[in-house]
């Protein structure tokens, strides 16, 4: 059954791929990668031992970022290449200092896969978090190499997906050690057949960056905002601009002077949010122009969020207003922020899991305008929560050198 499965998968890949090329050509993601993802062109011979990493976008980067750097702290000589689908995710990879290649991740046909695992030699395979592609697992298992999945997580809906090929997957997860972040995640990668399952931990929470008040306190220099109270809207999706907007707008009625930020998470919200910025009558600008004189600043800027986190007095982290499983709330909880939330934090359960109760949960527009509100007017009433998060994110830190132990295979101190 197994081989029919992947039959039929590298059948219907080899079918598609080439209508498949052809839509995205011009796609962020994909422009000026097709000859690389087709194994037309391959990187360049190496000498000694090499890594390969795996991640799927933006997030699996940064989270492998500081395993990656203690690997080659502790094995300067191995060399680490890192592949992922996206553009974000292998802009994040360039700024790793770490990582001696970047690929994007190559179509995930055999005889591509194998010119890969050929041409790169890789003593390791580790894949972050859930990238489950069968050829690609197939020709590791095929060129004998130590296969891992580091921060592995398996949500119940791809955990119901992936049961309708549990025949595969025995076969493909049979000799790979797959390193979860909770029991949950062990438990339905068991499930699935995988034999060597053991709960290390979540990298995500080693790889908060560090908190500095100096850097916040020039980053808030910045934002033209002097002395008055900053709440920002974090990682904003489609779909809850209007809410957001809204929750703003009763704050701002609440709150003199209020300075808000709204980072959206996709630049197609940018419009959205400035259209109705103006509808309300609020002072906007955008991050990118300097804008001065502002109620409402739209982040138009890439890698600032966390440092804005900092900059703030009380934060919405979203995509938990929808039902789009939510976005990162560790970030404005490592500075001792407030950090409101809505209900959809499916995607983010395990954070959940170590910062319950310290939070601030939310159902819809008004309420958060009037969480919004009670934050900035009673500040000292919401510190202790927040400084209980920061404790409680110190304490779930640890998981990177577990990790590295793993991969290395040095015995665990």
């Amino acid at each position: 059954m197994a081989r029919l499965i992947l039959g039929l998968y590298t059948l219907l890949a080899h079918v598609l791929i080439g209508p498949v090329c052809l839509y995205v050509r011009r796609h962020p993601n994909f422009a000026g990668t097709l000859r690389l993802r087709l194994s037309m062109k391959l990187p360049g011979p190496h000498e000694g031992d090499l890594i390969w990493f795996h991640g799927a976008s933006l997030g699996e980067v940064k989270a492998a970022a500081g395993l990656i750097e203690a690997i080659k702290a502790r094995r300067p000589s191995v060399r680490i290449c890192l592949s992922s689908m996206t553009a974000t995710g292998r802009q994040a990879a360039s700024k790793i200092k770490a990582v001696d290649m970047i690929l994007p991740m190559p179509f995930d046909l055999p005889w591509i896969m194998r010119r890969y695992f050929e041409r790169l030699k890789p003593k390791a395979l580790v894949i972050v978090e859930t990238e489950i592609w069968p050829n690609m697992l197939a020709q590791a298992q095929k060129a004998g190499v130590k296969t891992l999945f580091v921060n592995a997580r398996l949500s119940e809906k791809a955990f119901s997906r992936y049961r309708l090929i549990k025949p595969l997957l025995v076969r493909l997860l049979e000799k790979a050690r797959v390193l979860a972040i909770a029991e949950t995640d062990a438990a339905r990668f068991e499930a699935l057949g995988a034999r060597s399952v053991q709960v290390y931990g979540n990298l995500k929470f080693d790889a908060l960056a560090s908190v500095d008040p100096a850097r916040a306190g020039r980053v808030r220099a910045t934002l033209g905002c002097g002395e008055r109270p900053v709440f920002i809207a974090g990682s904003v999706r489609e779909g809850e601009e209007r809410a957001v907007m809204d929750a703003i707008s009763r704050a701002r009625s609440r709150i003199p002077g209020l300075f808000t930020m709204v980072a959206p998470r996709h630049p197609q919200s940018i419009p959205i949010l400035t259209d109705m910025a103006k509808a309300a009558g609020i002072p906007w600008g955008l991050r990118s122009k300097k804008s001065q004189a502002v109620d409402l600043l739209i982040i138009d800027t890439m890698g600032e969020l966390f440092d804005l986190y900092g900059a703030s007095q009380a934060a919405f982290v979203g995509g938990s207003l929808v039902p789009l499983g939510g976005q990162n709330i560790l970030e404005p909880l490592a500075w001792g922020v407030p950090t409101i939330h809505g209900p959809h934090m499916e995607n983010f359960l395990w954070a959940m899991d170590v910062v319950k109760g310290y939070t601030i949960v939310v159902e819809d527009g008004a309420a958060l305008g009037q969480a919004i509100g009670a934050v900035l007017a009673s500040p000292d009433e919401y510190a202790p929560r927040s400084q209980a998060a920061r404790q409680a994110l110190a304490k779930a830190q640890g998981a990177t050198a577990r990790y590295l132990a793993a991969i290395l295979d040095e015995p665990q101190a």
